[in-house]
């Protein structure tokens, strides 16, 4: 045995030290050579693993799905909700799936909520958040809606003529459409997304009242 080992050198230690790597590690070195693209100075060029090409593709859904439905101020705010909420009961809010699922959902809770108002919005309403949105970030004054309101009751005197001011914003403020900042009104981010949102869908602003 000590004359073999002595015989032994190391071109012929090398040699075996190889074929034992090769065999230890034939299915990753064989994945590697049929995924070889090109050989240069710069050294060996391979395309992804089909893992890593699954993983890619895995992204590129997650961000299609995700982009399908945009984003927006008042979307972000409803994910939030529905995160914290999912939160509280001791649900999972992490991973892709959920995160893509999340969105769709708000989107949908969005929607729904547009589809609602837009069937019990006034017509002098939405002309309203037309007129608070040509100003957004400044505001109208009371005065200004006060009149503004007194022009509608002239117009729909039946409907409207025992309704106080009150009345006539209270559906704008519960729906969240617009909010006061002391004696300013202003269009909310959900009432701005309203209107972009009967444009885009092409609803009818001359709506009765």
């Amino acid at each position: 045995m000590e004359a073999i080992i002595k015989s032994i050198s190391w071109p012929h230690l090398t040699f075996l030290f190889a074929v034992f790597f090769v065999f230890l590690f034939r299915k990753p070195l064989f994945g590697l050579i049929s995924r070889i693209t090109s050989i240069d100075k710069g050294g060996i060029k391979a395309s992804q693993t089909p893992e890593a090409q699954r993983e890619e593709q895995k992204k590129e859904a997650v961000q299609e799905l995700l982009l399908a439905i945009g984003d927006s101020i008042v979307l972000r705010d409803v994910e939030g909700r529905i995160e914290k909420d999912l939160k509280e009961r001791g649900l999972e809010t992490d991973g892709d799936t959920i995160k893509v699922l999340i969105k769709h959902l708000g989107a949908a809770k969005i929607l729904l909520e547009f589809e609602q108002i837009h069937n019990l919005i006034f017509g002098s309403q939405i002309f309203l958040l037309k007129k608070l949105n040509e100003v957004a970030g400044q505001g109208k004054p009371r005065e200004f809606v006060a009149v503004y309101f007194e022009h509608a009751k002239s117009l729909f005197p039946e409907q409207l003529g025992n309704w106080s001011l009150e009345q006539y914003l209270a559906f704008l403020i519960a729906r969240l459409l617009i909010t006061t900042q002391g004696n300013t009104f202003h269009i909310t981010n959900l009432g701005v997304e309203y209107l972009t949102w009967m444009i885009r869908n092409g609803r009818r602003e001359d709506k009765p009242l």
